[in-house]
């Protein structure tokens, strides 16, 4: 046949016969270079051609039907074994060419180290955000990275199937947990598993399965976040023996159907997380559930969140003794947390904490007095982000002077405040018998995400109790020009949230006179009819300023008018305004002096003025 004329093979039909298909490319390809691509294309034609023609002769001459059958199966095992061949000299130029580059030059163990942070790392930044998301499920989990990265090299492979520690960190739905569990051998475990990211697959079955294989493993456990926000049947009986254990996240808050088919925040029932085997924790995040806390090694410490936690809170002499022993303790957040004196109503005599590595303080809703005496006790020089609420008015007044016991903190808290560059927001929450002023680009929602990634500006949130919400708004604007606090601020006469079924006072609940004092004011928003008309009947007349002396109107520099909200103000009302302040656009000549116009303001005007 025309095989036989190529020269790099040199190969007859006869030599064939006999021979095995494992010994066949032995004895063919042996010593000789590797074919270039014309001649394995032309020896692959040559072959069809012949098959073909084979084929064409066995049609015509049946007599010779065995001879030309063994021959096309000469010529079929010598094209599979010039394929298999070509298959390995292939793979053996791709090792060739990958040997050379610098990955693969690197030593095993720090290949390994690279494939890790790989691993581990994937998915991190989505993660991150949707651990914090309120209404909305995550997008379902990605694929597993070790999937992707087998395919890259034989070396990849050998390496991710090798090495346990690439098979330790397991999230529900995206990994197989059984064979993960297998394969991670003896390897500490990471561990999430959460129902947002199940989106629409999730089912109480198989989170119970999944619970119950890792919890069989829990020896091996070092990071564990379960995050069960539309249910807490599965923690209340959660107890296991994790001596490794350096990280633990639970969050048990959800949401339960309101009136119209709204969705509500309830709050989580009661369950006590018992974890033995005295671990060294390093990080603590309980949103729901509580912790039998006798049981651990918290010296080493360093962070430590506790939202919502009425059942299994630590008692104060706990909290304190945790404080005093964690000296690398960096972020403290502790929020609606049933905190109980074991003491009773004994007072508790200060004793300094120092905290020299926190960087992060929040401190909202809890038991009377332990804000005040938290405040009061712990040193903590590094601060770059506070959240304090409900702190002593009296504490106020001369916060520069060394008298105040709040004075280590002010000095934290006023320089955060005043390099500002995003501005201020002063609230009046008349809901909550609250005043406060915090960054403005500081919500609710970013201080959470501040604390789980940390942030390179300082940010300030603290808020004073306000049973007379007049004197707290008078107290906080005074607190803010003593220090010299001059950045853009916005002014929530009615709060940040107002309800809008809520009833309002006739009278007042905002000082309007205070606007007075604050030429920096940008923003003013109210709710509240009676407070509208105050503020608008204040802005409208002129006035002369106490400090310059000058002859003018109120907030020179305000913008914005945010009264969309306001039940029962007419178009009347701002009206008035606008021709007392702006009138005709030209200046007034008032008692001798030229008094200018303030820039034209935007006013948000109620819905129902269409």
């Amino acid at each position: 046949s025309g095989i036989t004329s190529s020269p790099e093979m040199e190969i007859r039909s006869s030599r064939t016969n006999g021979l095995k298909r494992q010994d066949l490319p032995v004895k063919m390809l042996v010593h000789l270079l590797p074919p270039s691509p014309d001649t394995v294309n032309k020896a692959i034609s040559v072959l069809v051609e012949s098959i073909q023609h084979v084929n064409t002769m066995s049609e015509r001459n049946t007599t010779e039907y065995t001879a030309e059958a063994r021959e096309i199966a000469e010529l079929e095992l010598a094209a599979s074994a010039i394929h298999d061949e070509l298959l390995r000299r292939a793979a053996l130029l791709k090792r060739r060419c990958n040997s050379s580059r610098w990955i693969y030059r690197l030593p095993l163990e720090v290949f390994t180290e690279i494939l890790m942070l790989d691993i581990m790392s994937s998915g991190a930044e989505r993660r991150g955000i949707g651990s914090f998301r309120r209404r909305q499920p995550s997008p379902p989990p990605e694929p597993p990275r070790r999937a992707e990265l087998c395919h890259v090299s034989h070396l990849f492979l050998q390496t991710i199937l090798g090495t346990p520690r690439l098979w330790s960190d397991i999230q529900w739905g995206r990994d197989n947990c059984t064979r993960c569990l297998q394969m991670s051998a003896q390897a500490p475990l990471s561990i999430r598993c959460s129902e947002l990211d199940q989106a629409g697959n999730w089912t109480s079955v198989a989170a119970e399965e999944f619970l119950r294989a890792i919890c069989e493993h829990s020896g091996r456990w070092k990071t564990v976040s379960l995050k069960f926000r539309f249910g807490t049947r599965w923690l209340q009986f959660l107890e296991v023996d994790a001596p490794h254990l350096r990280d633990l996240t639970v969050d048990s808050r959800g949401f339960e159907q309101g009136h119209g088919g709204m969705l509500g925040e309830y709050e989580p029932g009661p369950s006590v997380i018992k974890i033995s085997g005295r671990p060294s924790l390093r990080n603590i995040s309980l949103f729901g559930p509580g912790l039998q806390w006798n049981d651990f090694d918290l010296s080493r410490l360093r962070s430590l969140t506790l939202s919502q936690v009425q059942e299994g809170a630590p008692s104060v002499e706990k909290l304190i003794e945790t404080l005093r022993v964690a000296s690398g303790l960096r972020r403290l957040a502790l929020h609606q947390v049933n905190i109980i004196n074991s003491n009773g109503e004994q007072h508790m005599e200060p004793q300094l904490i120092h905290l020299p590595a926190l960087l992060a303080l929040w401190l909202d809703e809890l038991p009377a007095g332990l804000t005040d005496y938290l405040i009061t006790v712990i040193r903590s020089p590094r601060l770059k982000f506070i959240r304090v609420r409900r702190l002593p008015l009296k504490h106020l007044d001369n916060p520069s002077s060394d008298q105040n016991p709040y004075h280590h903190f002010f000095q934290v808290l006023i320089p955060a405040l005043a390099f500002s560059t995003a501005g201020i927001v002063i609230s009046n929450e008349t809901s909550s018998n609250v005043v406060y002023a915090r960054v403005r680009s500081l919500s609710i929602h970013q201080s959470w995400l501040w604390l789980k990634s940390g942030n390179a500006e300082r940010s300030a949130d603290f808020g004073v109790e306000a049973e007379d919400s007049l004197r707290a708004v008078q107290q906080m604007v005074k607190f803010i020009t003593s220090n010299a606090i001059t950045v853009p601020l916005t002014i929530l006469a009615n709060g940040c949230l107002p309800d809008p079924n809520a009833v309002w006072p006739t009278t007042p609940s905002f000082p309007a006179e205070v606007l007075g004092k604050l030429p920096t004011v940008t923003t003013v928003s109210a709710s509240g009819l009676a407070d509208a008309v105050s503020i608008l009947t204040f802005l409208g007349d002129i006035r002369r300023d106490e400090e310059t002396g000058r002859l003018g109107w109120a907030c020179p520099q305000l913008e914005h008018l945010k009264l969309s909200l306001v039940d029962g103000l007419t178009s009347e009302h701002c009206q008035t305004f606008l021709d007392a302040r702006y009138g005709d656009g030209n200046p007034l000549l008032v008692e001798g002096e030229i008094v200018q116009r303030p820039p034209m303001v935007a006013i948000d005007h109620p819905i129902s003025w269409g």
